[in-house]
């Protein structure tokens, strides 16, 4: 399992519901649909790139190697990271600390 692109994937679906709710109650062209839309996807995509980087930082995912943009991930092809731009880091890369969180407990 990739966990980058599973909480990527989640992370799209949860946004995508969330805009149907707002256009269900507004006109889809609106000026306050447009400001709803931009503040709901300024929100999920600064969250995903902490929560990211944070995952990073703690040595279990890395940059893909296709480069994806997550802003711009919808449209990757990439069947690693599906577009989340991060992929698992290699099993043999870990660090023991990182294995036990990995695998729980040890």
């Amino acid at each position: 399992m990739q966990i980058a692109k599973e909480i990527f994937l989640h992370s799209l679906d949860t946004m995508k519901k969330i805009l149907d709710l707002g256009e269900y109650r507004m006109d889809k062209n609106s000026n306050a649909f447009k400001f709803y839309k931009r503040q709901v996807m300024k929100y999920t995509y600064n969250n995903l790139i902490a929560l990211f980087e944070q995952l990073k930082n703690e040595k279990l995912i890395t940059k893909c190697k296709c480069n994806s943009n997550l802003k711009q991930g919808f449209n990757s092809e990439c069947k690693i990271c599906n577009g989340a731009g991060y992929m698992n880091v290699e099993p043999e890369k870990l660090t023991p600390e990182n294995k036990k969180q990995k695998g729980g407990r040890q």
